[in-house]
């Protein structure tokens, strides 16, 4: 069967085969009853007109032979129930396969509608073509009604007896030309009309095989639709549960007397392919922002891998500065990612509360903000390359430093924010940013001002994750705490 048409392949496979095993019960079940009421119905008939005495011209008899009609009414019609019998209850417990299914079902009717024809021979007399026809019309349309089969699958298991009836009536006609003897020529006119009529006579199966078209057609569809309701709720559910673990992975805002860490993260969708980790171990602060290429899931999924690279990276450096994080992630893009062409952007921060020296390295990132009362607003431009792009060897980076002043505040984010789109496509941009940024009060969560900024600019129709993310040091470590320590 074929179901290009059909999203899913497998599954519409095993529905298809519940389906015709249902259908093929039920046809069997249809045609003993059928079959079982017309053939007892009949014999009664014949014998009660057999019995009469009279000499009346019963119109079930004119076009009949008596005994030839007694005999198919009693024999043929018991044989073609026990054929149905023979398929019901031996042949269908033991089909599974739509295609096992296909071939007990061909194989049955062609039987059935073989022996009609031969029956059928053997009883009328006249307008025997009509009588074939009507009963092969019968069989194909009730096969058809029942059958979720292709219009060529049905035409191929009554075909043949179309066939057999071609065969009969054209060696009749060629028997009866022969012994009335007529001319070559006026014979094969003859057949050739009859032959012509014979195939116009072939349209009884378009009946059927529309039904077989439409059906097939209107069951695919709906259950594409079925399916696809089906799936996208367990996507749903499958994404919300994605979507707890994903979360997970992002560290928890953090305030203390010496430091404050806040973000905001929006995804495209349910989850996706921004990232932020956060640790503060004694007097040190320790941040890292990352944006991998693409959206949703698979970039969700090496967020996954990179969280664990970086935990085991800090395991095995604790000491190590944002010069050493970089260079040690760009290795591991280069060596796991690269080859699937996925890359990352990223600045790593490292903020020591005691001096408040500030530590950075952007490997091809949206430039951050120092925003100080001090200094003013001051850009972390880039550092480094983009992680990944290149091998591990050729990788040029180089790390920055500048002291902060207590009230600082240090804005991170990734390109989801310079990007969003407004109503007439223009992007919000670094030039609209810097203002923003310049007219936002620190003493405000900047993280979540800032991404709810970007989205009302896009009126909500974001087209990548945002992340927004920053650390304001407050304070610096007083000297006893730190002996403390």
């Amino acid at each position: 069967m074929n179901t290009s048409g059909t999203l899913f392949k497998d599954e519409y496979a095993i529905e298809v085969d519940g389906w015709f095993r249902r259908r093929f019960r039920n046809l069997c079940i249809s045609l003993m009853i059928i079959l079982g009421f017309s053939w007892g119905v009949a014999l009664l008939v014949i014998i009660a007109s057999s019995s009469l005495s009279t000499d009346l011209d019963s119109e079930i008899l004119k076009d009949m032979e008596l005994p030839s009609l007694m005999l198919y009414g009693t024999f043929g019609g018991a044989i073609e129930i026990l054929v149905l019998f023979w398929f019901f209850f031996r042949i269908r417990p033991g089909l599974q396969t739509r295609r096992q299914l296909i071939n007990a079902s061909t194989l049955m009717m062609r039987v059935l509608s073989i022996m009609q024809v031969l029956a059928l021979t053997m009883t009328y007399r006249e307008n025997m073509l009509g009588g074939m026809i009507g009963e092969l019309f019968f069989w194909h349309i009730m096969a058809c009604l029942f059958l979720p089969w292709t219009a060529w699958e049905s035409l191929k298991a009554l075909g043949p007896a179309y066939l057999l009836i071609t065969v009969i009536i054209i060696g009749e006609l060629v028997l009866e030309n022969i012994a009335s003897a007529q001319s070559m020529g006026a014979t094969m006119v003859f057949l050739g009309i009859e032959a012509l009529k014979l195939c116009f006579l072939s349209l009884i199966f378009a009946p059927g095989m529309l039904i077989c078209w439409l059906r097939i057609r209107k069951h695919g569809r709906r259950f594409n639709l079925s399916m696809l309701s089906r799936k996208y709720l367990d996507l749903r559910q499958d994404m919300a549960q994605a979507r707890k673990i994903h979360d997970a992975l992002f560290p928890q805002e953090h305030t203390d007397d010496e430091i404050a860490f806040k973000f905001d993260y929006t995804p495209y969708s349910e989850i996706g392919g921004d990232f932020v980790w956060f640790e503060r171990v004694d007097d040190r602060v320790v941040a890292i922002i990352l944006d991998v290429t693409g959206h949703g899931l698979p970039a969700a999924m090496t967020v996954n891998r990179i969280s664990g690279e970086i935990e085991r990276l800090r395991s095995e450096y604790p000491d190590g500065d944002p010069l050493v994080l970089m260079t040690r992630l760009s290795r591991y893009f280069a060596l796991t990612m690269a080859p699937h062409r996925i890359f990352a952007t990223g600045i790593a921060c490292e903020l020591n509360l005691r001096s408040g020296a500030l530590k950075w390295v952007n490997s091809g990132h949206p430039p951050g903000f120092i925003i100080s009362d001090s200094k003013g607003m001051i850009e972390l431009g880039t550092t480094a390359m983009m992680l990944g792009a290149t091998n591990p060897e050729e990788f040029e980076i180089e790390q920055e430093k500048i002291v902060l002043s207590e009230g600082d505040l240090v804005g991170l984010y990734t390109d989801g924010v310079t990007e969003a789109r407004s109503a007439k496509g223009e992007m919000l941009g670094q030039k609209r940013l810097r203002q923003y940024v310049q007219n936002l009060s620190k003493t405000e969560n900047w993280a979540k001002t800032i991404s709810a900024s970007a989205q009302e600019y896009s009126r909500g129709m974001i087209d990548d994750d945002i992340l927004v993310a920053s650390i304001q040091f407050k304070n610096a470590v007083p000297a006893l705490s730190m002996a403390k320590q």
